[in-house]
């Protein structure tokens, strides 16, 4: 089976699942979507020629191979286990789910039947993030010593779920996948400005063994957008800013800290820095183009199942909203 013969539908063709309709269809695959405002769904044919369908109807069709969740995470549960009971593939929209016993009973299910699961923690599919990823893994940067993350913007304003959950998966994705382990510690600060039981602004903490750390920092309150990642090694430093052009969104800062008269001393650093060359290649079209990949190969994708469930331990610790006797050991 080759990708394209790989045939998928899109549930949810809002703000964000028009995209994955878009993609789905540039690669050939688009079968149908479920989708319950008319008017949505009229433009989708409109655009696409692509025919709406109940879910019902859409997990019980033998010639769809895969279902594409775009719905509100309090529903990925549900709808999940239905897709997967049904043999079809799965992937679902950041988060996995709202809680650890979700997240592992959708991996479970998925694993049990022989189907590929995979969520869309989109930046693992950014070629820039790639790329920063190899330059950490590779040592290009020394030994790996703090990661801090910026994702501050205004609105848009959730009621079902706070910043924590609504930005913070991205993030969370990144820096478990950069440091490629589990916090031992962590705290944090966080704030509700809007709405007394849902927190708009989150700072996290991140403690990890060999003396690396980590900051998330997240706003739904802040005027200026700002998508930011910074890693901090012992050689070099590198900053992918995803507001920048493409050819300046990955920048790598050379440097050398040392004692000096007894005294710690930048004594040689590189204020500009060195823009990454990185080939163009449309996240959200790469992160499509991998799970079909991973369904005609039978390859695991970098946000599979294991890896979502990480990411939502840490939330789950990390959200000062959640009362749990889970230690971080348990969770591990």
């Amino acid at each position: 089976m080759t990708s394209h013969a790989v045939s998928t539908a899109v549930i949810g063709a809002g703000d964000w699942g028009k995209n994955h309709v878009r993609k789905f269809h540039e690669l050939g695959s688009l079968k149908a979507i479920c989708e319950t405002n008319p008017d949505v769904a009229q433009k989708m044919y409109d655009d696409y020629g692509v025919s709406n369908r109940s879910f019902e109807e859409i997990i019980h069709d033998p010639q769809i191979d895969a279902v594409v969740l775009v719905t509100p995470a309090n529903t990925h549960k549900e709808l999940g286990l239905k897709a997967i009971e049904q043999g079809k593939h799965l992937f679902i929209e950041k988060p996995i789910a709202l809680n650890t016993p979700d997240a592992l009973s959708l991996t479970k299910a998925a694993k049990d039947k022989g189907l590929i699961l995979m969520i869309g923690h989109l930046l693992q599919y950014h070629p820039c993030f790639e790329k920063m990823k190899e330059l950490v893994h590779n040592g290009e940067l020394g030994e790996l010593r703090h990661v801090h993350s910026r994702r501050f913007n205004i609105g848009k304003f959730r009621q079902e779920e706070n910043v924590i959950w609504d930005l913070g998966p991205h993030d969370a994705s990144m820096v478990l996948s950069l440091i490629n382990d589990e916090p031992t510690s962590i705290r944090t600060s966080a704030s509700s400005y809007l709405l007394p039981t849902v927190s708009d602004f989150a700072t996290i903490n991140l403690e990890f063994k060999n003396n690396i750390n980590a900051e998330l920092s997240l706003s739904w309150l802040t005027p200026q957008k700002e998508h930011r990642l910074i890693v901090v090694g012992s050689k070099a430093m590198a900053v992918f800013d995803d507001t920048l052009e493409w050819d300046e969104k990955l920048r790598i800062h050379r440097h050398n800290c040392a004692m000096e008269y007894n005294k710690p001393a930048v004594l040689d650093r590189d204020m500009e820095g060195e823009a990454v060359k990185v080939p163009f290649k449309e996240p959200l079209l790469n992160e499509c183009a991998t799970f079909l990949t991973c369904i005609a190969t039978g390859a695991q994708p970098p946000s599979n199942g294991e890896e979502a469930c990480r990411v939502i331990k840490l939330l789950e610790e990390a959200d000062p909203a959640i009362k749990t006797e889970t230690s971080l050991s348990q969770a591990s």
